[in-house]
């Protein structure tokens, strides 16, 4: 489209530099990907891939019913469902493969923070880093969607937990984040001392992966 205004292709966000600096338009990361949904069709429990914000915009039907854990809760969550799922055991960060269901009962019996909002035909929904959401469809409708990053973002996208198991996951390069946003760090991360911690878990500090 050629529009330039409220087009969440054209968002001019700083993930626009994944294609700039190394010519890569990932889907819906990068690049927005058109969704359709019908009645009761479903979005298990995720972040996104690298940890950015996320903005969803419904073009034309029914509403679609979210369900989201601040990511101040993110931690926490994952370290119940690490015990609600045997499959746990084998994939560290399992939750990646965003094949995962929970009812918002159980988390409430077991103490974990969410939210949830209705969002209807010609509204957006943002997600931040590291917020944990899941939803279903109310009946058919069409949505857009993409993933975007402020500045803030490097630090989670440096320190985010990635899936092991499969070749197909989306990674991004941060080397050009982490010169444009933290110079000051760059060659700290580039030998492996960028000793910190992730921004929504004080608890453990660790090297920023390369």
């Amino acid at each position: 489209m050629d529009v330039n205004i409220w087009n969440i292709n054209k968002l001019d966000i700083i993930l626009d530099f994944v294609e700039r600096d190394y010519g890569m338009r990932i889907d819906g990361v990068n690049s927005s990907y058109l969704y359709f949904g019908v009645w009761k069709t479903t979005f298990p429990w995720h972040t996104e891939n690298m940890d950015p914000y996320s903005i969803n915009y419904i073009h034309y039907g029914s509403p679609k019913s979210w369900y989201a854990i601040p990511p101040s809760h993110g931690r926490r969550f994952e370290i119940f469902a690490s015990s609600y799922f045997q499959d746990s055991k084998i994939w560290s960060a399992f939750l990646r493969h965003k094949m995962y269901l929970m009812s918002p009962t159980i988390l409430k019996t077991n103490g974990i923070k969410f939210d949830k909002i209705t969002q209807e035909s010609g509204e957006f929904i943002i997600t931040f880093p590291y917020g944990y959401h899941s939803g279903y469809n109310n009946g058919f409708n069409i949505a857009e969607s993409a993933n975007f990053a402020l500045p803030r973002w490097v630090e989670y996208g440096k320190r985010t937990r990635l899936c092991k198991c499969r070749s197909d996951i989306i990674k991004i390069d941060m080397t050009t984040f982490i010169k444009k946003f933290q110079p000051e760090k760059f060659d700290l991360w580039k030998s492996g001392r960028d000793v910190g911690c992730h921004p929504e878990d004080p608890t453990r500090k660790f090297s920023a992966p390369l």
